[in-house]
Formats: C-alpha cells, structure tokens, sequence
C-alpha cells in the first residue's frame, strides 16, 4: 500500500505556528498509522487512512520540509503525580524536528520500561488521546488539536477521558528530560508504536517532526474524546470530526486488544482480551 508522500513532510521551521498543510502532521498518530498497514490474518484487517493528512504533493520537493525517518505480563500502576503547568511550560519546545540520533536512543530506553514495567497498554493510550482532539475543520494551529504535546500539562490530564494518563507521563518524562532534542509530541507516539511493535504488533512506518505547544492555554479543550460510556451517534461525531469513517472507528477500537479497564477510571475492571499484554486481533473475536 503506498502513501502519499506529502503526508511524511515535516517543517523544519522553528515558527511555534506551523504551516497549514505542516500542521495537519501534528495529527499523526501511532495508531491511526496502523490503517495504512496491508491486512494480515493475525491482525484486524486495517484498511486505509481517510485520515487528516494532506493529499496534496505540491511540497514533496521543498526545500523547507524533509524526511525524518527513525531507523534505528502484567502491568504495574504507578503511583499518580502531578504535574504542574509551569513545570511542563518550562521544559517545552517548539522545535518542529526531533532530533534522529536521540529519538533512537530514546526508542531503546523505551523498550527497557517495556520490559521491566509492563506499560504497554498506557503508553498506547497517551499517543492515541494526545492525538485524537483533531479537528480538520479548524485551520488553526494550534487550536486544530493532534499530536502536539499538550498532553503533558495537567489541565488537559485531568480531563476525565484521561484519567491515569499521568502515569504514562511518569514514565516518559525522566526519557525527555534526558533527551531535549525530542519534542513531547514525537516521545509520545514513539512511545505508543514502540508499545505496540514490542507487543507483538506491526512495525509501524513512522515521521517524526511534530512541534509542541509550550503553555497550558493551548490545550483542546474537554470533550474532544470519547468517554466510556459514549453511545455510537457520539463516537461518529468525535471519529468524523478527525475524517474518519466507520470502517476506521471499527479498525481503531481494534486497539482495545491491549489493556484493560480499570474501576477507578471507567468504571469497570476487566480486560477485553485474555491476552492483554498480546497485540492481534482477538478483540474482535467472540
């Protein structure tokens, strides 16, 4: 399956405000990008991304974008710790590329807290929620939302789709302070596709270069995500509002074969699949 490959173009530009057609990579996530892997009969068959990337090929020849490839149980909660938001505004970037040599190191520490933590389901789940309050009908960066990082700040993590997310950032926070060269936006869906690649799951062709928000008033806000209780009419409203259709809400809910729900989040208790820590695609199974 091929991409277009203006949809890998990532500014270089150290403008907090990128681009409009570089903004649209902000959206990127992890696991969105696994709709643009082919099917395979160990996995849910996942498709295509009618995902909001540009289609447009005009700026695969600029001189002001390039490519930046990296080529390179059970789960333990972590006690909960805040986070301050003059702590995060602090450490903020608004470099718009990470660093290739530090995200490769950044990787191998990673996959060291994989192994000796068990987090992969969470660290899914920060790439997938900093990501999913896209909006494609605002041009605006960076009010559109996507990956950009603004999970980081404590009024966006107490938002209540994003409980326990703070333990996520727990783990990944000694990583970017070790790594300055990475953005937040980038460590988190490094993150979430190393956790799937380490679980089992496919190597996702990933691009980095996504710029960070740097304050607490950039944050989406509240209700851009589904909660655990959101009926279907509802999921088509958040999905929609990102350009997806229902084949892909149905292929991304896939994801769900990782983890489990915790009473103390959604409600509940209990895992979706017997195999929590294994990523395939039992999750659709009965």
């Amino acid at each position: 399956m091929t991409l277009c490959p203006s949809s890998h173009l990532l500014p270089l530009s150290n403008s907090p405000s990128p681009p409009p057609m570089a903004a649209s990579l902000t959206t990127s996530s992890a696991a969105s990008r696994l709709l643009l892997l082919p099917s395979a009969s160990a996995r849910a068959p996942l498709h295509r991304l009618s995902a909001p990337h540009s289609t447009n090929t005009s700026l695969a020849a600029s001189s002001s974008y390039a490519f930046s490839p990296l080529k390179c149980r059970r789960y333990s909660p972590l006690p909960p710790r805040a986070f301050s938001n003059q702590r995060a505004s602090s450490m903020s970037t608004v470099a718009a590329a990470s660093d290739p040599a530090q995200l490769k190191s950044a990787r191998e520490d990673i996959k060291e807290i994989l192994n000796s933590k068990f987090c992969h389901p969470i660290l899914v789940r920060l790439g997938w929620h900093d990501a999913g309050t896209y909006n494609k009908s605002i041009e605006e960066w960076p009010r559109r939302g996507g990956a950009n990082g603004s999970l980081r700040f404590e009024i966006e993590l107490k938002h209540a789709a994003n409980a326990g997310l703070v333990n996520a950032l727990s783990l990944l926070q000694p990583i970017k302070e070790k790594y300055s060269g990475v953005t937040y936006a980038d460590l988190f869906q490094l993150a979430s596709a190393t956790a799937i690649e380490e679980a089992g799951g496919p190597k996702i062709p990933m691009k980095y270069g996504r710029v960070d928000v740097s304050s607490a008033e950039e944050c989406p806000e509240e209700g851009r995500l589904p909660g655990p209780p959101s009926p279907a009419d509802h999921l088509r409203e958040v999905f929609y509002r990102m350009g997806l259709n229902d084949k892909e809400i149905v292929a991304l809910s896939g994801a769900h074969t990782l983890g489990r729900s915790r009473p103390d989040r959604s409600g509940c208790g209990q895992s979706w699949t017997a195999e929590w820590l294994k990523f395939d695609n039992s999750y659709f199974k009965v």
